[in-house]
């Protein structure tokens, strides 16, 4: 039996260790809300060579779902960065060069960028 309360100690301890990519999480939020859509007109151009075939060019796009679709992109996109900690503190356990943990820090938050437009353009919100 464990111990009432063990597993809260573990989440806890878990996020301490990710608390620079927590705080990276809730800056980049707001950064998305104030940014009014400029990051994620940013994040899309960032991974246009993914998106780019299948959705196109952002400045071809027209409607009333462009604009709240950019601000929620840039919002979304900072979830990204507890998951690359995360993964960060797991390369760290098993001893992983700290320019290697960079480029898959890097790569984490360029795949969310991706995946977050991915999920808005398929969604509901797109009307054409």
């Amino acid at each position: 039996m464990t111990k009432p309360g063990a597993e809260w100690k573990s989440i806890l301890s878990a996020l301490l260790t990710i608390r620079r990519s927590i705080i990276a999480c809730i800056v980049a939020a707001i950064l998305g809300l104030l940014s009014m859509g400029a990051l994620g007109g940013g994040l899309y151009y960032a991974a246009y060579p993914i998106l780019g075939p299948f959705f196109g060019n952002p400045d071809d796009w027209r409607g009333d779902w462009v604009w709240p679709t950019m601000i929620l992109a840039g919002i979304l996109w900072s979830l990204s960065f507890p998951v690359a900690g995360y993964l960060d503190h797991r390369l760290v356990l098993r001893r992983h060069a700290p320019g290697f943990r960079r480029i898959v820090y890097a790569l984490v938050l360029w795949l969310g960028a991706a995946l977050c437009w991915v999920l808005l353009l398929a969604g509901p919100l797109r009307v054409s």
